[in-house]
């Protein structure tokens, strides 16, 4: 009954190849095209485990066992991603899943994921090594990328290249943008501290539709972890119960670093904070 219980799994391909079976007189596939999942992860773990995880391991012959699977061939390239990301959302309506995990695969964030392992931080004052800022494009990768490092040795290596201090996520990004925005939309300020305080998912969605830009490059970057270092370095200064200024500190630290944008007449010096970074000193 795994058939009739189960929703199945939904994915996505670029294209399909069908040819006749040599078994009956039906059609098999033959080639699909870059093949993804969108829906169904738990199932395909499931039935993985079954069989190569002892501790979940079952009695079942997996020869018997169907699913059915929805493959819907995305023809469009230039709308491949949004059209990828709507089927996501409307497979997992079950679940309460964030905006920011369905756009994982937007080339924006594939680029700046990228950018992120191949560019370093300029070394600290008194260190020879140099740091990356470590984008998790998707929830885990940061935990996932620290598992494969076998020994303590590599471990440590590992933390000492990416400190858990300098990963950010999606939503992080999107405050540090967002909070250094003043973007217009019907002569209204669309996009700057007073959304970033809505919470991460609309905070998300503006940055979505007003600062999400085709490709970013190594400045781009540079000036992203600026601005990650001001917004962090004000967290840390307004500090945390028992010992914080207040009980608002996520409304008055974007506010006050919007206010300091502004009123400097935008003049900070993004390129020179990436470059000397005085929580270093």
């Amino acid at each position: 009954m795994f058939l009739a219980f189960n929703n199945g799994i939904s994915a996505t391909a670029e294209n399909i190849e069908i040819c006749k079976s040599a078994v009956d007189a039906g059609f098999v596939i033959s080639k699909i095209d870059d093949f993804q999942i969108v829906n169904g992860g738990q199932t395909t773990a499931a039935i993985y485990h079954s069989v190569k995880t002892k501790k979940y391991r079952v009695d079942v012959d997996l020869d018997s066992v169907f699913v059915q699977v929805k493959i819907s061939v995305v023809k469009s390239k230039p709308r491949f991603s949004e059209i990828v990301s709507r089927i996501a959302i409307y497979s997992n309506t079950q679940n309460k899943v964030a905006i920011s995990e369905y756009s994982s695969n937007v080339p924006f964030h594939i680029e700046l994921e990228k950018l992120s392992r191949g560019l370093f931080a300029p070394p600290a004052v008194g260190q020879s090594h140099q740091t990356q800022w470590f984008y998790e494009r998707a929830t885990g990768q940061y935990k996932n990328a620290r598992l494969k490092e076998v020994g303590k040795r590599n471990l440590d290596a590992f933390d000492k290249k990416s400190p858990s201090g300098q990963k950010f996520t999606k939503a992080d990004l999107a405050k540090f943008v967002n909070v250094f925005s003043d973007i217009e939309d019907e002569g209204k300020i669309a996009v700057g501290p007073h959304i970033v305080v809505l919470g991460k998912e609309k905070n998300y969605g503006a940055f979505l539709k007003y600062n999400l830009i085709e490709k970013p490059d190594n400045q781009y970057f540079e000036d992203l972890v600026a601005r990650a270092i001001l917004f962090r370095k004000a967290e840390k200064i307004y500090g945390k119960k028992p010992n914080a200024l207040g009980d608002m500190r996520y409304i008055t630290v974007p506010y006050t670093l919007a206010y300091l944008f502004r009123h400097s007449g935008r003049r900070i010096d993004f390129y020179k904070i990436w470059k000397e970074d005085d929580k270093k000193k």
